[in-house]
């Protein structure tokens, strides 16, 4: 094109003038007031006190027995990982640790197996497992995620050793939540 400045002020008047359009689209008041507060979640399954009833509770459990492959969880995380990995901005001597450290990370993530040998599968017995278990099943987890754990300590402790001054500051994860 031969005027760019032209074609970019069409496009951006263009876009000026989609924007409150999307938010209609989307069955939004582009101009309806934010809520001040914090978005509440435990209104949702809550009974008195705050605490889920059993209904939503029961009703998870049975999307994890049916549903859980932690395919999408792995998905999620391996994308904030790479983004992080751009922000932090890793070299190529650094790649290694840095794997090292993803794949660590991504390791934490139960499969399905593990998943329902806690909760139990689907089609097990109303009655649950034999005397004991579940707390069986559960430490047999925990031993496992606990050499995962240490996996993850000597990568962290890796990749430290890799990282500049700089890198470790751009690191650093703010806290979220305050309180």
């Amino acid at each position: 094109m031969k005027k760019p400045a032209l074609f970019s002020i069409l496009t951006g008047t263009l876009l000026f003038a989609v924007i409150p359009l999307a938010g209609l689209a989307q069955g939004q008041d582009a101009n309806a007031p934010r809520p001040e507060e914090p978005y509440d979640y435990r209104h949702f399954g809550a009974s008195e006190g705050g605490f889920p009833s059993f209904y939503a509770l029961s009703a998870r459990l049975d999307d994890l027995r049916y549903y859980y492959t932690g395919k999408v969880i792995r998905f999620r995380l391996a994308g904030m990982l790479s983004a992080q990995e751009t922000a932090i901005g890793i070299r190529a001597d650094q790649q290694d640790a840095w794997r090292a450290y993803a794949q660590a990370v991504l390791a934490l993530i139960p499969d399905r197996e593990a998943l329902i040998s806690v909760i139990g599968g689907p089609d097990e017995h109303p009655e649950g497992p034999e005397a004991f278990g579940r707390v069986e099943a559960i430490s047999d987890a925990l031993a496992v995620y606990a050499g995962k754990a240490q996996a993850l300590k000597q990568a962290i402790a890796d990749l430290r050793s890799k990282l500049t001054p700089e890198q470790l500051e751009a690191a650093r994860m703010p806290r979220l939540i305050r309180g």
